[in-house]
């Protein structure tokens, strides 16, 4: 990464000197054409309004080359040239000096000419210029030629902008390594942070970044402390859930086995008594086993809700008054409300039953003395609370209660211990269903789970 970024930023400083050089020249040298064309045009018709006079006389002409080298170098031109132009095509041109390289002598028989325009130009670094007088009718075009060398409009700054730009690399380059340096420090601890977090090393953590702070690398740190917490913890629930399902399995399994020892001993003789405490820690080992398969078929997907318009009161309070001797046994106010009118949901009723009952149990499992069943509804929905009067949740547990190998740390000594799968199960199923599901306590005064399920409004023909 920070070999990249140091060719980045080099290759972008040079990238911008050569746009910047090149643009510059290109701007420069256009405009000093235009000024060296428009010079050369004033000076050539400045030097032909000195020999406007008739054709020159062959004796002349030595006289006149030599006023035109010293006005060549008054001026600073580097040729200065003229030629005689017959207006018959059919008769040659006659050079009376010499006419500069620049120029293209078959321009001197040009229309624009003759009519008293100044041709200019630039070429091969020359700007040339040249103007005509006609001294009469039938008179030949007395055409003044000059040309000079375009003055390179940088000059000595060349040298300058050339050393401005190998100090721009050297600063860029060392900009780029402190930058990538710096920019790069935050990926690499976090590299290292993830192989020792792959590595089983949770307790790792980066440098918690400011509270304020919002950028990429400061939700890159939060990510991955956040992750190295959430497999800390599932790691932490997995081991409690382990240790729960080893207790709920060694427990039945205990008892089955001494009861049955003792009929193959003839220690026991009331046969049915124990009959019916293998049956009872048979079904306790049923009910764990269901919930395991039920939990690893909701992972899987493999299961169909069969979604009916059903009546939502009708079919809770079915379900809470199928517990209502296990409450009577355990010194639990059972109670239950629903809306006087039918309630109308789409949803399975088996599932529904399973999550009722989940939550039922759940709620037993805590409850002091009361356990209090709500279904409530309004247009946006129908709400389940079910509300114990026990220890409650812990805040921090709060968002974690239905998830699964969740247990709670209060859970009572004297009642049976669940598995941690009923309320996974909920969630998925509430899930499954379009609705959702949530946890409210305030510790001490008890703890509320509810559920919420999308309403459906019933026909004429069922109300």
């Amino acid at each position: 990464m920070r070999r990249r970024l140091l060719i980045a930023f080099v290759a972008l400083v040079l990238c911008s000197l050569a746009i910047a050089w090149f643009g510059t020249r290109l701007l420069a040298g256009m405009e000093a054409n235009e000024v060296a064309r428009v010079k050369i045009s004033v000076q050539a018709k400045s030097i032909n309004k000195d020999f406007d006079e008739a054709v020159p006389a062959l004796a002349q002409q030595a006289r006149r080359l030599d006023r035109l080298d010293r006005i060549r170098r008054s001026l600073g031109l580097r040729h200065i040239g003229m030629a005689l132009v017959p207006m018959d095509v059919g008769v040659p041109v006659r050079v009376l000096a010499p006419v500069p390289p620049a120029v293209d002598i078959g321009r001197l028989r040009s229309p624009g000419l003759a009519a008293g325009a100044t041709l200019s130009g630039v070429e091969g670094g020359r700007a040339w210029a040249m103007a005509a007088v006609n001294p009469g009718w039938d008179a030949p075009l007395l055409v003044v030629l000059v040309s000079r060398e375009v003055t390179d409009p940088l000059g000595p700054a060349v040298d300058w902008l050339l050393a401005a730009g190998l100090v721009a690399v050297v600063v860029a380059a060392i900009a780029a390594i402190r930058l990538s340096t710096s920019l790069a420090r935050p990926v690499v601890e976090a590299t290292e942070v993830a192989l020792r977090i792959a590595a089983g090393d949770l307790d790792t953590r980066l440098p918690e970044p400011p509270a304020g702070s919002g950028d990429e690398v400061s939700d890159l740190a939060r990510a991955v402390n956040g992750m190295a917490e959430s497999l800390d913890r599932s790691r932490g629930l997995e081991r409690q859930f382990l240790l729960s399902v080893s207790h709920d399995l060694r427990t039945p399994l205990t008892s089955i086995r001494g009861y049955a020892e003792a009929m193959v001993d003839g220690t026991m003789d009331d046969a049915e008594r124990v009959g019916a405490v293998i049956l009872a820690e048979s079904r306790r080992l049923d009910r764990l086993v269901r919930d395991l398969l039920s939990l690893a078929r909701l992972d899987s997907r493999q299961f169909a809700l069969d979604l009916r318009s059903t009546d939502v009161g009708s079919a809770t309070a079915g379900v809470v008054d199928g517990f209502s001797p296990a409450a009577l046994e355990s010194g639990i106010s059972l109670e239950v409300s629903i809306p006087d009118h039918r309630a109308m949901a789409l949803l399975d009723v088996d599932r529904w039953s399973q999550v009722v009952a989940n939550l039922v149990e759940n709620g037993l499992r805590y409850a002091r003395s009361r356990l209090h069943v709500q279904l409530t509804d309004d247009v946006g929905g129908m709400e389940l609370r079910v509300h114990d009067d026990g220890p409650g949740v812990p805040a921090d547990d709060l968002p974690h209660v239905f998830e699964r190998l969740y247990a709670s740390k209060h859970r009572p000594d004297d009642r049976e211990s669940g598995s941690g799968l009923g309320l996974a199960i909920v969630r998925e199923l509430v899930h499954a269903m379009g609705g959702s599901v949530w946890a409210e306590s305030t510790p001490g005064s008890g703890a509320t789970l509810l559920v919420r399920i999308p309403r459906t409004w019933a026909s004429a023909s069922e109300e």
